[in-house]
């Protein structure tokens, strides 16, 4: 273990790119599950069906052979860009979160009452006013948990970008590995490492959770209600 204590500045740099691509990819698949989830509910057939393609297109097809795809065989086709191993490793993650977040996007929205859009309606709101006001800060209280367990697993799956060249914490790992012979060691900091993000991740989420428009409600409201019982129960006494 002293001779891999040695190497930590390395493996210190390869956490730091670790964090770094599992904080933008998280970010990006956000994004990019809240549109594909939103168009995975439109009413037009044609953008309905094209966004289920593409969440099942993307599900199906195995990370590592996507992230070879985007960052190898991408480039030789005419006209298309030829992106760097850090960029590719990010947009390939970006997209696979994305996928896998549109679904439960989709699941928080349908919790929704129907009858709340069309009292929004009947209020004279728009669809984008009645989603980004009425709908999206309820439906965040269902979508942000269960996020947060595709993020502790996207953390993870930041382990197969050192397969471009991304000097990553499992890249720094193989290299201390290597000049060092120090196998079981080696791995068992990695797996503390590996481990200790997805707790830190996990404790973001919920953090987040708690400050949600609806969650701080449910909680004023809770707290008030306890006050009350207690107040009924000092005058009962009294």
């Amino acid at each position: 273990m002293t001779q891999v204590l040695e190497y930590w500045p390395a493996l210190l740099q390869g956490l730091m790119v670790t964090v770094w691509v599992a904080v933008a990819s998280i970010t990006g698949a956000a994004a990019g599950a809240l549109l594909l989830g939103s168009l995975r509910l439109s009413r037009r057939k044609a953008v309905r069906i094209s966004a289920i393609v593409l969440i099942e297109l993307i599900r199906g097809a195995s990370a590592l052979v996507l992230l070879f795809w985007v960052f190898y065989a991408l480039p030789l086709v005419p006209g298309m860009p030829h992106l760097s191993p850090m960029t590719a490793a990010i947009l390939v993650l970006s997209l696979i979160g994305a996928s896998y977040g549109a679904e439960i996007v989709r699941s928080g929205i349908e919790t929704i009452p129907r009858g709340q859009l069309d009292a929004c309606h009947a209020l004279g709101l728009t669809r984008y006013q009645a989603f980004t006001r009425i709908v999206l800060p309820q439906a965040l209280s269902q979508i942000v948990p269960a996020f947060g367990s595709l993020a502790a697993d996207m953390v993870k799956w930041t382990s197969i970008v050192s397969f471009v060249g991304v000097q990553d914490l499992l890249y720094a790992a193989n290299s201390v590995r290597s000049a060092t012979y120090a196998t079981v060691p080696v791995f068992c900091l990695l797996a503390v490492m590996y481990w200790a993000l997805c707790v830190l991740s996990g404790a973001g989420f919920r953090a987040l959770e708690s400050v949600l428009p609806l969650n701080r409600a449910l909680n004023a409201t809770g707290a008030m209600s306890s006050r009350k019982k207690r107040w009924s129960g000092e005058e009962v006494r009294g």
